[in-house]
């Protein structure tokens, strides 16, 4: 495993060995209407421990004012990024929507070189209109290969995550690595969601013996059974984002084996309730002692 190294504990509050980050995006409308001060934001994520942002890098580039306001405020508080999120479908219809891929993952490694980001995670990916999962599956990872290939020497590790957004593509175990190993490249590595799989009807802890060879960056979220709820598993079993460590997501359980086998990259919150900002300071306190417990 090769896990990123980088960070510190915030001052005041109890030492943890976890390095807990965030992800950006659950704060993206409170920042972007100005009802969360992006000081405020950043000042009560580091008095909680949590030392990383992970950014959705598009939505800096559409907010820019906000986003220079939330990464001078980081600045300040000393605080670093763990990885970029970058929106970017591998697949599309055709070589030249693939030749587009290709250059919007290449812009976002530079933004993600700039700002000293260690990785970037390239998601959504699909198949196209009447293509099969399993040449999506062969596309997507003959793209990515070829933006690794572009990659190289920028200090950015190129990574996938089991998506839920579609279930049955790229969201379990099987097919995560099926991906990752089909691009040829040992670069290529593995975001851990250990929510995500629950969609794709997978155990958190079994995906992760399939991929631990190649994380270097976990998504910490929980999901708990609802029965109205629209986010639905390939069984059809509903899921509703929840407080982590109150739901099905075997948070507790993957901790501990990312612990076991010397993990030492970020762990970054995906808050799914509100209040996010809240639930982070929340969330931050049940990993770290989740951490320290395993």
């Amino acid at each position: 495993m090769l896990p990123h190294e980088g960070g510190t504990l915030a001052i005041g509050v109890t030492m943890s060995t976890a390095r807990i980050s965030i992800m950006v995006s659950a704060f993206h409308r409170s920042l972007s209407d100005g009802s969360l001060a992006p000081a405020k934001l950043v000042n009560d994520l580091r008095a909680a421990g949590i030392t990383a942002l992970e950014p959705a890098l598009s939505w800096g580039e559409n907010e820019p004012r906000r986003w220079a306001e939330v990464r001078a405020a980081a600045g300040d508080a000393g605080m670093v990024y763990s990885c970029g999120d970058a929106g970017v479908n591998l697949v599309g219809e055709g070589d030249s929507d693939r030749q587009r891929a290709l250059d919007a993952v290449a812009h976002y490694v530079e933004a993600a070189a700039a700002l000293a980001c260690p990785a970037i995670l390239v998601v959504g990916s699909r198949p196209a209109p009447g293509m099969s999962h399993e040449e999506g599956r062969r596309v997507m990872a003959e793209t990515l290969a070829r933006a690794a290939a572009r990659a190289e020497g920028s200090g950015v590790t190129l990574t996938i995550e089991d998506f839920g957004v579609t279930p049955a593509f790229v969201c379990s175990g099987a097919h995560v690595r099926e991906v990752v190993e089909a691009t040829g490249r040992p670069d290529v590595k593995v975001t851990f969601d250990n929510g995500n799989f629950l969609l794709a009807d997978d155990e958190p802890a079994a995906a992760y013996v399939l991929l631990k060879e190649r994380i270097v960056h976990v998504h910490i979220k929980d999901f708990a059974p609802a029965g109205g709820a629209r986010l639905r598993s390939l069984a059809g079993e509903a899921h509703v984002g929840c407080t982590v460590g109150a739901g099905r997501a075997q948070v507790r359980e993957c901790l501990a084996l990312l612990k076991a086998d010397g993990y030492s990259g970020w762990l970054s919150l995906e808050v799914g309730v509100a209040p996010a900002l809240a639930e982070a300071v929340r969330a931050a306190g049940v990993v770290a002692r989740m951490w320290d417990g395993a």
